[in-house]
């Protein structure tokens, strides 16, 4: 009888000292370390290796060190190519543990090609993995290339099952990437590479690169996102980017497409903080967010906001987005003239509704119509006029401030209540209610240039010009105002694309609103002369790591090889030296883009 009691005892100690890892398994191990080796499978926290001594084993996991006494462990088998580790224990229970193995090869399912039907320069690749982790992607640069490879490090997550977005993949060419599984701390646990091969892209009037220069180390990160409009304003536009060698890298493809075919995105796409883009359709008066592969996500009527859409969509600091548009039914003071390009709205895209609208027609001078251009070509259609007295065609924003360009009356900041500040033009023809807005240039000593001539845009100073045809305002971190003077009309003389003395500049202004003072601070582009003159549409940008400056002539320039087309240049602002210079031959198409702008392939932080 005693003996029974005792080995009644000895039972129930045996259950009360186990734990189960779960309801249909005994682990012969204390509590502790089963729940702790639990958490961390749980965790995804893989095991690196097995040390033994002669009492213990010691589990040592890629966050933290687990010690077992031998006595519970009956067998252990590592089973390196397939990532796993089972314990074995006294009562022939067992505990799987996932294990950092060799080649991941084995967990590769699928590669797709292009998955989204618009952008044949990505694919998704499919991974069955032993548990969760991170997936960091390298796209190798062909051999001889400037451009670094492509890497992205992919957020974890504890799937088992990963689908993995591959981009900037060459065409006709088979891709060498290359696929590392790491950890939560993105140390690696293994990696392959992986053979993508692409066909050769089937858009027609593809555009045609000379890369004149690039010098990498100086050069601003990033890949050079074009927004090219297509054939003509009425084909399907198609944003792409380029590289530093002159390959198209990425490119959205929306010809099968019935709710962007035809798209006419203008000044093109902008990233948003979730990672897609969003931008106007002129063609289908909608606007659409978009995400990297082009599917659409989001899009609104701006024929039920009552208005139509041209150029420019800009992410605003609060959310919504600043929108420039035209308003049917607007007219003029006499009731009859229908006036067009002269509003500016903001909409909420969560709400859907419209939460500001600035008639620009109360900030300007509607009556200065100097229509200079009428002896050129096409002024007709595109050209100053009573109807398009205006042309805001950007808009720039910093806290409660606006600035906005308009191709006939220069660039004017206001704040969000409608308030005029200042207006950069030439001083002739505005009226008097006007006159006190507009700026005092200044010399590169500081002082007031007073030569009537050169304050009524007459003619130049050596140390000052106002700008003619202005597209994409930007404010700079000290304040300045960066935009691009196309030169079209300069000092009011009406010029054809061909005359040699045109040429479009990025220029840099300081601006003392209080004192109405305006100082030219830097300028490009003045000696290329008609290289880059561009007469309509082009932009500029900051380049923020570099401190460099974006130059960005988008049509009608004439190229080294006797063609015409546009020109990405990247200059160094503190040398006036060129970092980067592409040529972009437009291949039978009317224009080589509206905006380029240096960009980061996959969007920073996701």
């Amino acid at each position: 009888m005693k003996t029974n009691i005792t080995y009644i005892f000895f039972l129930i100690l045996l259950i009360f000292t186990a734990c189960n890892e779960d309801q249909e398994e005994t682990v012969w191990i204390s509590p502790e370390e089963c729940t702790t080796i639990k958490q961390l499978i749980e965790n995804n926290s893989f095991l690196k290796e097995i040390t033994e001594n002669k009492e213990n084993y010691t589990l040592s996991f890629e966050t933290q060190t687990i010690t077992l006494n031998q006595k519970d462990i009956k067998d252990i088998a590592i089973d390196k190519e397939n990532w796993n580790t089972t314990i074995m224990f006294p009562d022939n229970s067992t505990l799987n543990i996932p294990t950092i193995g060799t080649s991941i090869n084995q967990f590769i399912g699928f590669v797709n090609i292009n998955p989204s039907k618009y952008n044949p320069l990505a694919a998704e690749v499919r991974l069955n993995l032993p548990g969760g982790g991170a997936i960091k992607t390298i796209v190798h640069t062909k051999e001889g290339y400037k451009t670094p490879d492509i890497e992205h490090q992919n957020a974890f997550t504890s799937q088992n099952v990963q689908f993995i977005t591959v981009l900037g993949l060459y065409e006709n060419y088979t891709n060498k990437v290359e696929l590392i599984y790491t950890d939560r701390n993105k140390k690696e646990r293994g990696r392959t590479t992986v053979d993508i091969p692409v066909k050769a892209l089937t858009m027609d009037n593809l555009p045609l690169f000379h890369v004149a220069k690039a010098l990498p180390d100086r050069m601003e990160p990033g890949l050079n996102l074009v927004n090219s409009p297509g054939h003509d304003e009425d084909d399907t536009s198609r944003p792409y980017m380029v590289d530093m060698d002159g390959e198209i890298r990425w490119l959205l493809d929306w010809r099968e497409s019935k709710e962007l075919l035809h798209i006419g995105a203008q000044c093109g796409l902008h990233r948003l903080p979730n990672g897609n883009f969003i931008t106007g359709d002129f063609n289908n008066n909608q606007l659409v967010e978009v995400d990297l592969l082009g599917n659409l996500i989001r899009r609104w009527s701006f024929t039920e906001m009552g208005y139509s859409y041209h150029h420019e969509v800009l992410p605003a600091a609060n959310g919504r987005y600043l929108i420039t548009v035209t308003k049917p039914g607007a007219l003029h003071a006499d009731g009859k003239t229908p006036r067009i390009l002269d509003f500016i709205i903001e909409f909420d895209p969560e709400s859907g509704n419209v939460t500001k609208e600035w008639d620009l027609s109360k900030l300007m001078d509607t009556e200065r119509i100097n229509a200079v251009d009428a002896s050129i070509p096409g002024s007709q259609i595109y050209g100053q006029s009573k109807t398009n007295w205006l042309h805001n065609n950007g808009v720039a924003e910093r806290d409660n401030y606006l600035v906005a360009t308009a191709r006939w009356q220069g660039v004017f900041g206001y704040d969000k209540n409608e308030t005029l500040k200042w207006i950069i033009s030439p001083h002739k023809d505005w009226g008097e209610a006007y006159k006190p807005y507009l700026l005092q240039p200044l010399d590169r000593n500081g002082e007031a240039i007073t030569d009537e001539a050169v304050l009524n845009g007459l003619k130049p100073h050596p140390d000052f010009e106002w700008v003619w045809g202005v597209h994409c305002p930007n404010i700079l971190p000290n304040g300045h105002i960066l935009v691009f003077d196309n030169g079209y009309c300069r000092d009011f003389i009406p010029r054809l694309t061909n005359n040699p003395e045109s040429y479009s500049r990025v220029v840099e202004y300081e601006i003392d609103e209080k004192k109405k003072t305006i100082r030219q601070v830097w300028q490009y582009g003045k000696e290329r002369g008609r290289e880059c003159y561009s007469s309509a549409i082009s932009g500029v940008q900051y380049l923020p790591e570099t401190d460099n400056r974006l130059f960005c002539p988008g049509q009608d320039n004439r190229l080294s090889d006797g063609t015409t087309g546009g020109r990405i240049i990247e200059i160094d602002p503190r040398t006036g030296e060129v970092v980067f210079e592409l040529e972009v031959n437009t291949n039978t198409c009317a224009s080589a883009f509206h905006r380029a702008n240096r960009i980061s392939l996959y969007p920073e932080g996701l």
